[in-house]
């Protein structure tokens, strides 16, 4: 049931990712080939991620609206995606999301260790 709720959000990503409030994100991949996408429908905020790795990768997701911050995590296996949510219990104005994600999950734990290479994107 759960993976059929993911697979039917996942369809509706690309037809209704109008944002309803200024998101910035930060991808921190740690140069993994990997493809992040991101927005928000219906007041709650999205990250899908799409693993083109030949191994299992683990993410981390920061989202941070205010006073307000909450984290998911998840393990992707290879050329699968992932889809971390976040519906915000107050009233947003502008979003901030942070993506980590590594093959080594104690490097999550330690996020010094990370070779990132981080990209910044935005959309209002």
């Amino acid at each position: 049931m759960r993976n059929l709720r993911l697979l039917i959000l996942a369809l509706l990503i690309p037809l209704t990712a109008a944002a309803d409030y200024p998101v910035s994100i930060k991808n921190c991949l740690d140069n993994l080939s990997v493809s992040v996408d991101f927005g928000v429908i219906n007041n709650q905020a999205f990250v899908k991620l799409e693993n083109y790795e030949i191994r299992e990768i683990f993410c981390e997701t920061l989202f941070k609206a205010s006073s307000d911050k909450r984290t998911r995590k998840t393990t992707i296996k290879p050329n699968k995606q992932g889809i971390m949510l976040y519906s915000p219990q107050r009233t947003v104005t502008r979003m901030y999301i942070t993506v980590y994600c590594s093959d080594d999950r104690e490097s999550l734990q330690d996020k010094s260790l990370l070779d990132y290479s981080c990209v910044t994107g935005r959309r209002d």
